[in-house]
């Protein structure tokens, strides 16, 4: 993995700003960039069971499973049996003014029989998948009227994570490629009077891909300032009208790096504890920097429709229904094309049978219309990712499960991009 200044601007910036989205302030689960991190202050589930409440985790799981296309080829497709080892940390601590959540972790997947793959030019020929993880958030109570908060994400993986990259609005190259990433956002909430507040942001994130060709048109630095003015309306709503201003700076390339303007409006809303839905619409002005007359048949601008939509339900005690739905321009992963038109959706339902058994089923559909230019052609993408797991707590400590993942991308009108995926696996967790 190279690592240079930007890497080391944005890992002196995390440690810098930890004192820092507000706790009190309900947003969408939408994007300031085209990679926005997940939630980390809610945790990993990382346990067994719910048989006490203990603010640090500590888990070891152990899976093998069998992988049909274990490079994501459209072409000479490999299937292969794997064993996986898996470590996570989590530590949760919380007081009336600060709540801290940390995640972090590594795994480590072996292929029984995977070998070279003439037509993917990653860097996947290994016997071994790697990947390792760190997340950090803190929120804190300055005052009664001022909230500071940081939100921290940083992931090195040898294949795209379909679900990370879904849930959490961040966008990959979906073939076998080294990678990391890193997202850091550090917010400020104040309270002007208790109808009125504001809530200011700064967001930097940074891509870096393993192999030289992919990071000529992929590896990238985005930087987004926003700043939200929500009014109270009544005392489940809130009206929230939101300005961002994002630079993306492509590190060895400078055809693509662009300047965007976000102009939002929307609403937070609870219908009871358990119900709570975000929205956030508007328009993307986005500027190109130097747009090459191959490329581009006019100066570059471009305009689009944005929004984002997430809904929360608890249905019962035991069940939890999550629904995120985004649509923007983003960074595509090609490289004949400037930009995208992108729609995501991912619903993620929860369900815990008894104290000991639990189960889960996640579906994200993502469609993508990757720009036309004068060197290449546009053209659509459509992905679809179905995730099914199920878990046994035998002992406070020792857990079993197991699960099914199917992933199919469908895109007719590029070579070599589409690919079918279907993967299961069993093991056992032991955690304390």
């Amino acid at each position: 993995m190279k690592l240079n200044l930007c890497t080391l601007a944005s890992a002196t910036l995390a440690t810098t700003l930890l004192l820092l989205q507000s706790a009190t302030v309900a947003r969408a689960g939408g994007t300031e960039f085209s990679g926005s991190v997940m939630d980390t202050s809610k945790g990993y589930d990382l346990g067994t069971g719910k048989f006490q409440s203990f603010p640090f985790h500590v888990s070891v799981s152990v899976r093998g499973g069998y992988d049909d296309n274990v490079n994501l080829s459209s072409v000479d497709e490999q299937s292969s049996g794997f064993i996986s080892t898996q470590l996570g940390v989590s530590y949760l601590f919380g007081s009336p003014r600060t709540q801290i959540s940390l995640n972090a972790g590594g795994g480590l997947t072996y292929y029984f029989d995977r070998g070279d793959d003439d037509f993917d030019f990653g860097d996947n020929s290994d016997d071994f998948d790697y990947n390792v993880y760190a997340a950090f958030a803190i929120t804190h109570k300055a005052t009664p009227r001022l909230t500071l908060s940081a939100n921290m994400y940083a992931t090195y993986q040898s294949q795209p994570d379909f679900q990370t990259f879904n849930f959490a609005t961040i966008n990959f190259s979906r073939q076998s490629q080294d990678f990391f990433f890193t997202v850091n956002k550090f917010s400020a909430g104040y309270a002007w009077t208790p109808r009125f507040s504001t809530l200011s942001s700064y967001t930097i994130g940074y891509t870096d891909y393993n192999d030289d060709v992919v990071s000529v048109f992929e590896d990238r630095v985005e930087h987004t300032l926003g700043n939200e003015f929500r009014f109270l309306v009544w005392p489940t709503t809130t009206l929230v009208a939101e300005y961002r201003f994002g630079i993306v700076d492509y590190t060895q390339s400078d055809y693509r790096s662009s300047t965007s303007h976000y102009f939002l409006g929307g609403f937070d809303h609870s219908f009871n504890p358990r119900f709570n839905m975000s929205f956030r619409g508007g328009v993307e002005v986005r500027s190109f920097d130097d747009v090459n007359a191959n490329f581009q048949n006019d100066d570059g601008d471009e305009t689009s429709p944005y929004f984002e939509f997430t809904l929360n339900y608890a249905l019962a005690q035991n069940t939890s229904i999550t629904w995120t739905n985004r649509y923007s321009l983003e960074e595509p992963d090609v490289p004949e094309a400037l930009t995208r038109d992108t729609y995501r959706t991912a619903l993620s339902i929860r369900h815990a049978f008894t104290a000991r058994i639990s189960a889960g089923l996640n579906v994200a559909y993502q469609h993508d219309q990757n720009h036309a230019t004068r060197l290449a052609p546009g053209f659509d993408e459509d992905s679809i990712d179905v995730g099914l797991w199920a878990r046994y707590a035998i002992t406070r400590n020792w857990a079993l499960d197991a699960g099914y993942n199917y992933t199919e991308v469908a895109s007719p009108d590029a070579l070599f991009r589409e690919y079918t995926r279907n993967r299961v696996y069993a093991g056992a967790t032991f955690s304390f």
